[in-house]
Formats: C-alpha cells, sequence, structure tokens
C-alpha cells in the first residue's frame, strides 16, 4: 500500500487533486481508498473511504470545551490522535495499491503542530510521501513563490519524507502568467532580478539567499504544473510519484 499525504495552504486545491487523482488511479486499474484527515470540512468533492468526522464533530469539541471555531478546530485535529488505533484497522481493512490523505485546509494546524507528524508516522508506514500544492494563484509575483517554496521546504522539514512539489490551479494563470512562472522556475537569476524591481535593498538580499537555499533544499525549483479541476497533467504527476516511490521501477498500469 502506497500512502500520499495532500498537504497545502487553504485553497489550493488539495480535495480537488485527491479526488482526480483518486479518479485517474482507479481509470488506470489501481485500487484507491481516500481518508478525509479534516474535521472542520463541510462539503467534499469525493466519498471518502475512511473519515475522521465519523470520530469526532468539530462543533461537539467546541460545545464540550466551549471554544470557539478556531480553538475548536486545533482541538478538533489534535484528538485524531487519540483514534489512531482506530485509524489503523480500517486502513489495514482497505486493502488498496493506493492510499490518499487529505489533510487539514489550515496547513499550520496539521503541519507544524505535534499532531501531523504524529499522524502521518502512524499510518500506512510501509510506503510513503507528501504532495506538496504550491498555489499557482498565490506564486504569480516572485515573492509569492519564493514564500510559497520557503513553506514548502518547512514543511518538509517537519515531516523527514520525500516530498513532491507541484504547480496547483494552473487553470487560473493566463498565459502570461504560466510563461513568466515557467521562466522564474528554469532561471533563478531573472526571478532575483524581477525581485529586484518590487523590494528594497533588505527585502532583494533576504530572497536572495532564501532562493539559492530553497534551490540547495529541493535540488532545483522544479515543480509538476497541474490543473486537477481539468485533469491536466495527472500522468506527469503519476510518473514522478511512481519515480519517488519505486526509484523509477513503476507500476503496472491498466491491469
Amino acid at each position: 500500500m502506497h500512502a500520499l499525504y495532500f498537504v497545502g495552504t487553504a485553497g489550493s486545491g488539495k480535495s480537488t487533486l485527491t479526488n482526480s487523482l483518486a479518479r485517474w488511479l482507479r481509470d488506470a486499474k489501481l485500487s484507491v481508498g481516500i481518508v478525509n484527515l479534516d474535521p472542520g470540512v463541510l462539503h467534499l468533492p469525493y466519498g471518502p473511504d475512511i473519515d475522521v468526522r465519523d470520530f469526532i464533530s468539530l462543533q461537539g469539541v467546541m460545545e464540550k470545551y466551549n471554544l470557539g471555531p478556531n480553538g475548536g478546530l486545533i482541538a478538533a485535529i489534535d484528538l485524531i490522535s487519540s483514534h489512531l488505533e482506530t485509524l489503523q484497522e480500517e486502513i489495514r481493512d482497505l486493502g488498496v495499491d493506493f492510499l490518499l490523505f487529505d489533510t487539514p485546509g489550515q496547513i499550520e494546524l496539521f503541519a507544524f503542530r505535534e499532531t501531523g507528524p504524529i499522524i502521518v508516522s502512524s499510518l500506512a508506514e510501509e510506503s510513503r510521501m507528501l504532495i506538496y500544492l504550491v498555489d499557482a494563484a498565490l506564486a504569480k509575483t516572485p515573492a509569492g513563490l519564493i514564500s510559497s517554496l520557503l513553506l514548502a521546504a518547512s514543511v518538509l522539514v517537519r515531516f523527514h519524507l520525500p516530498q513532491l512539489n507541484v504547480l496547483s490551479r494552473t487553470d487560473l494563470l493566463d498565459k502570461g502568467d504560466s510563461e513568466r512562472l515557467n521562466e522564474w522556475l528554469n532561471d533563478t537569476d531573472q526571478l532575483i532580478y524581477d525581485l529586484q524591481q518590487t523590494r528594497n535593498e533588505l527585502q532583494i538580499e533576504l530572497s536572495s539567499e532564501l532562493v539559492t537555499s530553497i534551490q540547495t533544499i529541493f535540488s532545483g525549483l522544479d515543480m509538476v504544473p497541474l490543473s486537477a479541476l481539468n485533469m491536466e497533467n495527472l500522468d506527469l504527476l503519476f510518473s514522478h510519484i511512481s519515480n519517488i516511490l519505486t526509484g523509477g521501477e513503476g507500476f503496472e498500469l491498466f491491469r
């Protein structure tokens, strides 16, 4: 069983990509299970096979501990760790090729509290990786791209797992934005030059150093561009996933 954890900022398209990749994998004759790890989500584009909302009620947590929405969500996510044994049993019962974990919308509540790493280290231990979504809408400026990749690097440090960065929601980019982003990703000198046109000297120096650090951490700035909404580049995404999880041996498709 191979576990894919989708992580990213709120609105970056985690649930949409979870749904679209599940459809793509099923079309490829691979068995798939979906786990929703967000106790506060109201609507999902898929029917989860395992859902933490079956164990944890956000409204119930708010009422029990006299908390507001934000405090309630923090407590609800932390409470997931008390149901890990049940979740492990349900995951084993699924017996699928791929298990897709849709993580909570607020990345800081999952990635930067102790609960997130505990969950990831406890569930589907055999073969797992992170798929980090960089929202194309937030990466259209040099500063936006750098800060998005810096957050991706922070997640890598937190989880210590193989991580694939994807540029999500590319359907929101016009031709000019898309060409500019592609140029930045392939030419960091151009990225820094464009940054210099909009920032003061201190910000430029700091951002330039961050670009160098990010390049070192990820061996470049490459990302898989995709639109989960339009089912674009999911084959390229799967190729990268296969390379990470199997060392390039691949998976048998359409069996």
